[in-house]
């Protein structure tokens, strides 16, 4: 039963991805920027969680990953936030939208998208974050 669960979880998380991702290509970016929620300041991030939202989330970080792996498409970061987020607001969890930039070696600038859900990072911690500045929050 354990299986099939994480395969409809697999197969949802794919077509928000799919949804995500055609929003992203050939709408305006105004209609994403409504996906993404109410800007917060990172005072405003204080989340209580339960046991089962905690498996939850597991389980949603698990489902983003293999999407990221067996999708047909590039899901760059942006996209997994989003997809993320769109997962966790069905289950009623409150996550995060981050976006951040940074300059690379060429002086040309890099941005990254990742989602948290209070400390617990759900898609885009690549290890560098530090080096990224952030520009926004989004509940």
């Amino acid at each position: 039963m354990n299986a099939i669960k994480a395969f409809l979880l697999f197969t949802e998380a794919i077509i928000t991805s799919a949804y995500v991702k055609i929003i992203l290509k050939f709408l305006p970016f105004r209609i994403a920027l409504k996906r993404l929620g109410s800007p917060v300041s990172k005072n405003n991030e204080i989340v209580f969680l339960t046991d089962e939202d905690l498996v939850v989330i597991k389980k949603i970080q698990h489902a983003v990953r293999r999407c990221n792996k067996y999708s047909f498409w590039q899901t760059e970061c942006y996209t997994q936030a989003l997809t993320g987020k769109i997962l966790l607001q069905r289950r009623h969890i409150k996550s995060v939208v981050h976006i951040g930039f940074k300059k690379n070696a060429t002086s040309e600038y890099e941005g990254h998208a990742w989602l948290t859900v209070g400390d617990i990072y759900i898609t885009g911690n690549n290890g560098v974050l530090h080096t990224y500045y952030e520009n926004g929050a989004f509940l």
